[in-house]
Parts: C-alpha cells; sequence; structure tokens
C-alpha cells in the first residue's frame, strides 16, 4: 500500500497518515485538501474511517488479540477506548489486573529483534495453556517493540493465574526465544 497512488497522484499512505494524525500539520492540510478534490482518496479515507470504527467496535468485545501500532493504539484511544497499558521487563514477573471500565489491555514488550523473520507471540498461563498465537509478527531493523493489544473482555473472563508471553523467532535459520515476559493477573477488579 505504500506506493500506491491515486489517480491524480496522491499516496494513499498519506492519507492513512492523515487519519492517524501523524502528519506535520502542513503535509496534514495539503492532505486535506488533496481530499476535498478527490474522490477517490475521499472514499478511501472513509473505508480508513470505518474500518478504524469496526476495530474499535471489535476491540471492546471480541476474544482476538493483535499486534498494533502505536498510530492505532492512538486512534483507538481518541476514539474513547479505554486503555491500561503494562510494560514488563524480560524475564521479568509483574503484576496486572482488568478493571471494569476498561476496554484494551496492552502490553509493550521490548526486545531485541536484529536478525529476527518469523516472528511470533504466544500468551499462556503458567500451568501450560495456550490461550493465543500470533505469528508473523513484522520486524525490522529499527523494531525495539512490539505492541500486543487483547481486548480486557477476553482478559476479565480469566481467573486470578500467572501468564506467560513468549517472544521467538528464526535468526539464521534456527528457531529461538527472544523474550519471555510474566504477568501475574489478578482478575477482573471492581472498584469499591
Amino acid at each position: 500500500m505504500t506506493g500506491e497512488r491515486c489517480a491524480r497522484g496522491m499516496n494513499f499512505a498519506d492519507v492513512f497518515d492523515y487519519w492517524t494524525r501523524d502528519l506535520p500539520t502542513a503535509d496534514a492540510e495539503q492532505v486535506e485538501q488533496h481530499l476535498f478534490e478527490c474522490s477517490e482518496c475521499a472514499r478511501y479515507l472513509e473505508e480508513i474511517v470505518a474500518i478504524g470504527r469496526a476495530i474499535g467496535t471489535g476491540m471492546r468485545g471480541a476474544q482476538f488479540q493483535s499486534i498494533v501500532t502505536e498510530s492505532v493504539l492512538n486512534s483507538l484511544s481518541r476514539d474513547g477506548l479505554r486503555i491500561r497499558t503494562y510494560t514488563p521487563d524480560p524475564g521479568k514477573t509483574i503484576p496486572c489486573a482488568v478493571w471494569a471500565d476498561d476496554d484494551l489491555i496492552v502490553t509493550r514488550l521490548r526486545a531485541d529483534f536484529t536478525g529476527f523473520e518469523q516472528v511470533e507471540l504466544l500468551l499462556a498461563r503458567n500451568d501450560g495453556v495456550e490461550l493465543s498465537r500470533i505469528k508473523d509478527i513484522p520486524v525490522g531493523a529499527a523494531t525495539r517493540e512490539i505492541v500486543d493489544a487483547v481486548p480486557a473482555a477476553r482478559l476479565r473472563a480469566l481467573p486470578a493465574c500467572q501468564l506467560r508471553l513468549v517472544l521467538s523467532g528464526v535468526r539464521e535459520g534456527k528457531s529461538q526465544v527472544i523474550a519471555e515476559y510474566g504477568l501475574e493477573h489478578a482478575g477482573n477488579v471492581v472498584r469499591s
């Protein structure tokens, strides 16, 4: 998508960046003016907005886990999703909980991804029950963090337990663990 352009020459990636508010003001104004003049890009923006709303709705009540970009996370926050964030260090376990008004639980997983390909993330309980596995996570030379997003409704259903997040990948043809993280899940927390 990054190289695709409309018939008038606007890069569709710029329209997406306009929606996520990732453009400098001058560039955003230029894209906005173009949107008033180009029905193709205006339709493309409408599709992006519709997908963004669907993601927000899906994240509130869905049962899927997803890797998201900072831009998507910011957009979901601006759209009113209540987001709780945890940032465990590799090899450490930290306490975590889900509150009744949380929509999305985000875990920022920092690691050195240098040379890795075919990266995947496993979420499992410490008793070995696998909760999810995300394969083919895109990483590049500059990747230092993966942002994992899980609908709060899914975690609210879990009893208090210890959770493991395991990042693994292939480097130089060998499969290996990149980093492991632990979350001491307190379960659903009710405010008093």
